[in-house]
């Protein structure tokens, strides 16, 4: 072998290293699973400081897509009002999707409901997790 041949093999073992590390991160779901779950720890932390403008000014541009910011904090702001904040945050299911989103649920207990919250992620091109949707079922308390 001479020396451009042996450039080019060097090279290629590079490549293929690298393709293989980038799709073994991009489709290992308890990695994407685990960065989620710190995204939405963060979520709900901003949840519960009323810091609702920061939650959809860091959300995926695909979340602002349902409306405005100012919509989405005046919703929040009443619902919060009306129900007071969130205690006992309990994961309780996740589920990694073959669309490399991840979703996240949990058992939210306030004032007057008992409340599954389903956060969605996706990560950024950057490779920051993004919050890409929010779905609440809520239960009266009894």
């Amino acid at each position: 072998m001479n020396y451009g041949q042996l450039k080019v093999f060097f090279l290629l073992i590079i490549l293929s290293v690298t393709f293989i590390s980038c799709k073994s991160a991009k489709s290992n779901p308890d990695a994407g699973i685990a960065d989620a779950r710190s995204a939405a720890i963060h979520v709900l932390s901003q949840f519960e400081a009323g810091e609702f403008s920061q939650i959809y000014k860091e959300a995926a541009p695909v979340f602002k897509q349902t409306g405005p910011e100012a919509k989405f904090v005046a919703q929040f702001q009443q619902t919060l009002k009306q129900t007071g904040t969130f205690k006992n945050q309990k994961e309780s299911s996740h589920e990694a999707r073959p669309d490399d989103t991840y979703v996240l649920i949990y058992r939210l207990v306030n004032e007057r409901f008992i409340t599954d919250m389903h956060l969605t992620f996706i990560r950024s091109k950057s490779g920051k997790m993004e919050l890409a949707g929010i779905h609440e079922h809520d239960e009266p308390k009894n």
